[in-house]
């Protein structure tokens, strides 16, 4: 019988007789010097454990947009690089590409028992500024369910690239600027280097898009972009691309034309402002397709879909495949 511990106890909990780590804690009391925790990306979702004393295991990439997100420079980090595994105690860890967004990962760890991967955010095609989610064999799947539901098909990237390229120049033309209100990491930088690649629009960024773009710059991304403090009074004739962040409502004029691009998109029929499907996710096919490719004897699904996508997988795939189930904090100690 194993001696390793999986579940959720305000994070992705794995745990054998001599060591126990955390990924993308979201909250837990306890999270000391002595606690190590091991975080997949830059959004606010999963960044709770970079705020924390604990010892943070994340790439470089991910750390450095954080820092610039948040204006503050992180203690007590461990970088850790894709591929290179890392020992804690009797397990090792070893982050994969998880093609999310820039510095994404997977962890993929080597229990005395057993090999178990942890897929965070991940998206299984390629972008304009990310790889494909690298797929590894293991015993035991955690996999994230945000897009698990199969009414979620998104249509191929190339298209809607296509089409979010046309209603901007159609906006242009008619003398409106078109402005997208996305997450400031990732998506930002994904729309910022459509508009780069595929047409000569000028693209203008909000303060804190232009901070997540100087850190993909410094990792090699190649972003043209101007920030809009040197730019605001002329922005709004039509000849520029405005990215900016969900919540911004600096940015409104009569001039301008808001669209959103999100997965969420499929379900969204808002007759103020066009929506497309470009998501950072993986949508139900493609997890799917992932599952099975690692060929684990079990899997477990946690956020988003999981009863429906737990199904979905248990019919089509013949996956052993459930809810990833709650840890009692009795089972593994105060932390």
């Amino acid at each position: 019988m194993s001696d390793v511990k999986i579940g959720w106890q305000k994070g992705v909990v794995i745990s054998s007789k001599q060591t126990k780590i955390i990924l993308d804690p979201v909250g837990g009391r306890g999270l000391g010097r002595n606690t190590h925790i091991f975080i997949t990306h830059a959004h606010a979702d999963h960044t709770y454990g970079l705020r924390t004393s604990a010892k943070k295991h994340a790439t470089v990439e991910t750390i450095r947009i954080y820092e610039k997100l948040n204006e503050e420079q992180l203690r007590n980090t461990v970088s850790v690089r894709l591929n290179k595994p890392v020992k804690v105690g009797d397990l090792e860890v070893t982050p994969l590409n998880a093609g999310h967004m820039l510095g994404s990962t997977q962890f993929l760890v080597e229990t005395p028992k057993k090999t178990i991967l942890y897929t965070g955010d991940i998206n299984c095609v390629d972008t304009l500024t990310t790889e494909a989610a690298q797929v590894s064999e293991c015993d035991e799947l955690i996999m994230e369910a945000t897009y698990g539901d199969p009414f979620y098909v998104f249509p191929s990237r190339h298209r809607t690239y296509a089409r979010i390229v046309e209603w901007a120049a159609t906006q242009a033309r008619k003398g409106k600027s078109p402005v997208f209100r996305v997450y400031a990491a990732g998506k930002a930088q994904e729309i910022v280097r459509l508009f780069n690649v595929y047409t000569t629009l000028p693209v203008v960024t909000n303060r804190y898009v232009s901070r997540v773009n100087e850190a993909h710059t410094t990792f090699g991304v190649k972003l043209n972009y101007i920030d809009i403090s040197s730019r605001k009074p002329e922005v709004f004739d039509g000849t520029h691309v405005l990215v900016t962040t969900v919540r911004d409502e600096s940015i409104s004029s009569d001039r301008s034309t808001r669209a959103v691009a999100t997965g969420w998109a499929l379900k969204m029929h808002s007759k103020d402002f066009p929506s497309f499907p470009l998501s950072s996710h993986a949508d139900s096919k493609q997890l799917m397709n992932f599952a099975k490719a690692t060929r684990a004897k079990r899997v477990y699904l946690y956020t988003g879909c999981v009863d429906i996508f737990a199904e979905y997988l248990r019919k089509k795939a013949g996956l052993n495949a459930k809810p990833l189930p709650p840890l009692a904090q009795t089972e593994l100690g105060d932390f």
